[in-house]
């Protein structure tokens, strides 16, 4: 027991790292998304990531979950009562609408792998929000059909038939003020990987015709590429990922602010994958000024 309490901790140490490299404060709710992590009994994941909107950099921002050998819904009963936890503080108001209409009709989906839980902190409380993600397997048309008539968004025919096979993630917001947003993620191989099967290959055409010659140029050199879709987002946003985390200087210049988030990335050991996530009118700039940056870890005892 004291060996598994020790290693634990190094989740903690590991997030703690990444919160005094980013000067994040470790105020609420971000302690009780640290003892979710520390109860998590199986191997598990945590994806640390930054925010740089021009000259502020937001840091306090983790996604946790199982490892993929802890079968759905074993990750379900712990993410709701962080939810719980959460707004059991005075001031705190989660709108749960969304989610409960699309959990009651599909908790029991076969179409559903596993789920994650994040965390978004923001200087004023009522900006910060809370994160559930689902990824979900092959054919997810039902999943999706639900998650498209909850977000609200007016897609096209192209588009619409792209994401119905082709979303490797559906993701659900809880802002502290009230609010809530459902978010789509398509995915599909990037250049430098081996397509498996058909999946992937609808989105990717649509990103060929669609979007720049940039975009497709940074899709054919990276290792995976997600595109995430929102009524919340006048435009997508654009995850390209990596497995080498020396490729991202040859493709992407940043400013001071994503210097100083690269460097600390580059010293964190045994990374599975590193995604920067923009825009495509971001994109258009010299040196990136808004963007996201993710590096994902996981193994962890």
């Amino acid at each position: 027991m004291l060996q598994n309490s020790g290693l634990r901790e190094q989740r903690i140490q590991y997030m703690r790292a990444h919160q005094d490299a980013f000067d994040v404060e470790n105020i609420f709710p971000l302690p009780l998304l640290e003892k979710l992590t520390l109860e998590i009994e199986s191997l598990c994941f945590i994806e640390p990531s930054c925010k740089v909107e021009g000259n502020q950099l937001f840091g306090g921002r983790f996604t946790v979950g199982c490892d993929r050998s802890t079968s759905w819904p074993g990750f379900l009963t712990p993410a709701l009562k962080f939810l719980d936890d959460v707004e059991s503080q005075v001031g705190v108001k989660i709108d749960r609408h969304l989610f409960q209409r699309f959990l009651g009709l599909h908790i029991n989906s076969p179409k559903i792998i596993d789920n994650g839980v994040g965390i978004d902190l923001r200087p004023q409380l009522e900006k910060s929000s809370l994160k559930i993600h689902f990824n979900v397997g092959e054919n997810p048309e039902e999943l999706v059909r639900t998650a498209l008539a909850l977000d609200g968004s007016q897609y096209s025919a192209e588009l619409i038939q792209a994401l119905m096979k082709d979303v490797s993630l559906i993701g659900f917001d809880f802002f502290l003020d009230g609010r809530s947003e459902v978010e789509l993620y398509a995915a599909a191989p990037g250049g430098k990987a081996q397509s498996q099967g058909d999946r992937g290959l609808l989105i990717k055409a649509y990103i060929q015709k669609n979007f720049s010659s940039r975009v497709n140029f940074l899709m054919d050199v990276s290792d995976i590429l997600m595109v995430g879709f929102s009524q919340a987002n006048s435009e997508p946003v654009i995850y390209f990922g990596f497995t080498d985390i020396q490729d991202i200087p040859k493709y992407f210049l940043f400013d001071n602010l994503g210097n100083r988030v690269y460097d600390f990335c580059k010293s964190r050991e045994h990374l599975k994958l590193i995604c920067v996530g923009v825009t495509e009118q971001d994109l258009e700039s010299n040196r990136l000024e808004n963007f996201r940056l993710y590096y994902n870890r996981e193994g962890f005892a």
